[in-house]
């Protein structure tokens, strides 16, 4: 459920001496709620630098059902002490959800977070929000940032690699599109789950509607472009294709994965191949492109064992590494052997910070005699230094950031 669909905040307070801000307290302490609005105008005016000020006008809003105002308030005090109060945050990004607003409590954390990197709270928040929201590939660099500085549990190791447990109900980001109607991007989720699900033409038409209000929203342009592709519309495909994308749906996987998709049913595998090979250059996690490249390299008759025989091992890990979560999860997240097991593939990975978080989890699980948690840990720490990148690309053949010479020599 995400923060502020069932409840309002109520604003931190302090009373204060100063006209009119005495008057405004005066009648809200009376809870003359509309004369105390009376004097919001000259309080702001009056205190427009004091955050408490501000945050008084936002509880008598709050009292007289001005959802808006109640987020624009408490979003203007958290400016004005330089998101300093947890706390203030805190309610801010409530009140926001509360009145639909999800992307501006999403804009709010990120600029709460930006000023200051080790407020693990706020970026947890954050982080929550975007996978709420299906904005997964949002959500990653904060959850990387949180398990690098050692701010993990169960709940953030096992969403971070998918984000399936997190969008088996789309009701919550619904209510949001239903509270705002001015922004439906929280409907990306409601989006993917119908493509989950293979209901591919109902995902189209509501990211349409989704890109068509807003049209930089990258997360959902490049699932758009997939869906298209998937439909083999090619006159649809070829109208998302050649209009402007900007940078950020560029950097999506799908937006390349699309592509190449498109130009494989059109037999240009040699550009097909080639796309694919650049949504695992955004995204090397996801097995699909990764499938893709390995098999049409028979098709196009490449010949490179050792490139195939890495593509093949890494297919192999990322999803033996997806199993073993769910079954993990499924069992109640309790098995030392499981998550000794993940620690061990998201090793093979490459993925050593993620690997050492599992393996620290698994010590706190209830002992196993026939797992030594222990070892496996010590065995990536030895790998493990504060200049250690997410993920290692030394020793992955399938990683560098060029083709090898027997592929691009057939594309």
């Amino acid at each position: 459920m995400i923060p502020g669909c069932t409840q309002q905040p109520q604003p931190d307070v302090r009373t204060l001496p100063e006209r009119p801000l005495r008057k405004l307290q005066s009648a809200a302490s009376r809870q003359l709620w509309p004369q105390a609005w009376q004097y919001a105008d000259a309080v702001l005016e009056t205190h427009g630098d004091d955050a408490d000020a501000i945050a008084a006008v936002a509880m008598v809003a709050q009292q007289l059902e001005k959802p808006d105002q109640v987020a624009e308030l408490l979003a203007k005090a958290c400016r004005v002490e330089s998101y300093q109060n947890d706390d203030r945050v805190r309610q801010t990004m409530i009140a926001m959800v509360a009145a639909g607003r999800l992307y501006s409590a999403i804009e709010l954390l990120e600029d709460a977070t930006q000023p200051h990197p080790s407020r693990h709270v706020t970026r947890r928040w954050l982080y929550d929000l975007y996978i709420n929201a299906g904005n997964t590939s949002a959500a990653k660099p904060h959850g990387q940032t949180l398990i690098r500085q050692r701010q993990f549990d169960q709940k953030l190791l096992l969403s971070i690699n998918s984000d399936t447990s997190e969008t088996r109900d789309a009701g919550s980001t619904t209510e949001m599109a239903r509270r705002n109607p001015d922004d439906n991007r929280p409907l990306l989720r409601r989006a993917k789950m119908l493509l989950d699900s293979g209901a591919n033409q109902d995902a189209s038409d509501l990211l349409r509607q989704i890109v068509d209000q807003n049209p930089d929203f990258a997360p959902a342009d490049a699932l758009l472009g997939q869906t298209l592709a998937i439909a083999a519309d090619r006159d649809a495909f070829l109208q998302w294709e050649t209009k402007p994308h900007n940078d950020a749906t560029r950097s999506e996987a799908g937006y390349w994965i699309a592509k190449g998709d498109a130009a494989v049913s059109a037999g240009s595998l040699g550009d097909g191949l080639r796309y694919f090979w650049q949504a695992t250059q955004r995204n090397p996690d996801l097995p699909d492109p990764w499938s893709k490249i390995r098999n049409l390299m028979p098709k196009m008759e490449i010949s490179d064992p050792e490139f195939s025989t890495a593509i093949t091992e890494r297919i192999e890990r990322l999803r033996r590494v997806q199993q073993t979560m769910d079954r993990f999860d499924r069992m109640g997240g309790i098995s030392r052997q499981l998550a000794s097991e993940i620690a061990t593939d998201l090793a093979g990975l490459g993925r050593l910070w993620e690997a050492e978080a599992w393996a620290s989890m698994a010590t706190t699980l209830p002992q196993d005699k026939s797992v030594d948690v222990e070892k496996v840990r010590t065995q990536i720490i030895d790998r493990l230094n504060d200049q250690t990148p997410w993920q290692i690309t030394d020793g992955h053949r399938e990683l560098q950031p060029e083709l090898p010479p027997a592929v691009q020599a057939k594309i």
